[in-house]
């Protein structure tokens, strides 16, 4: 006769179950573009990094909207103006990598972008490990 062991709570495996992930667009106003997420997107309430097919130049004052799920499921829009403080061509894509740094974002629209900004793991590497 076999017997079964059983699993203590401590020992059993986490669940494989793939978790949703809100997205964040940002959409330049005044602009078409929207901004799409991808594995190079980040964004913290220090400001956010993208990458643009045309140069755009250094100082450079730019307004955005940003549409994102702080984690409570419901979508929210914040506004705010940056400055883009780098521009750089990518010699691998053509493109150009933008890092722009957020001159007005409120204080609390800056803790529910960077909860929202975790929950789709596009939170920046300085503000991940703080």
């Amino acid at each position: 006769m076999k017997v079964r062991r059983k699993t203590s709570p401590a020992k059993k495996r986490p669940s494989r179950r793939k978790t949703h992930k809100p997205a964040i667009r940002v959409q330049l106003s005044n602009h078409p573009t929207v901004l799409q997420p991808s594995e190079t997107f980040r964004v913290c309430p220090l400001g956010l990094q993208f990458y643009s097919p045309k140069k755009i130049p250094d100082f450079k004052v730019m307004n955005f909207r940003m549409q994102m799920a702080p984690g409570n499921g419901e979508q929210e829009e914040v506004t705010c103006s940056g400055v883009v403080v780098h521009c750089q061509k990518e010699k691998a894509t053509g493109l150009y990598r933008v890092w722009v740094k957020f001159l007005d974002l409120a204080k609390d629209n800056g803790a529910r972008l960077e909860c929202a900004a975790k929950n789709a793991d596009t939170i920046c590497p300085h503000c991940e490990n703080f």
